[in-house]
C-alpha cells in the first residue's frame, strides 16, 4: 500500500539487526535495558515467567530512545537531598 516508498527509521533498522542476531532458544540472549544488561534464557518446560516479556519491552524502550525522552520530559521536581534521580 505504498509503505515501500518510506525511508526506514533508525528504530526499525536497530530492531531488524537485533532480530537477525538472535541466537537459538537454548542459548542466552543479552538485552540492553535502562536498568542495565539482562541475560534471558528460554525455559521450554516453564508455564509462566515472573516478568513475562518485560525485559524485551525494556530493551525496546532503551533502543528506541523513548525511555530517555520520557525521563527528560518528567515534570516532577525533586528538592530533597535524599530524593532519587529522575531516572529511578
Amino acid at each position: 500500500m505504498g509503505e515501500e516508498g518510506f525511508e526506514e527509521k533508525e528504530v526499525v533498522k536497530a530492531i531488524g539487526s537485533a532480530v537477525q542476531e538472535m541466537v537459538p532458544a537454548a542459548e542466552e540472549m543479552c538485552l540492553l535495558t535502562p536498568g542495565g544488561r539482562f541475560h534471558v534464557r528460554w525455559d521450554e518446560n516453564g508455564s509462566a515467567t515472573a516478568l513475562g516479556q518485560l525485559a524485551f519491552f525494556a530493551e525496546f524502550l532503551e533502543v528506541s530512545g523513548l525511555f530517555s525522552r520520557w525521563v527528560e520530559g518528567c515534570p516532577l521536581p525533586y528538592t530533597s537531598p535524599n530524593a532519587p534521580a529522575e531516572v529511578d
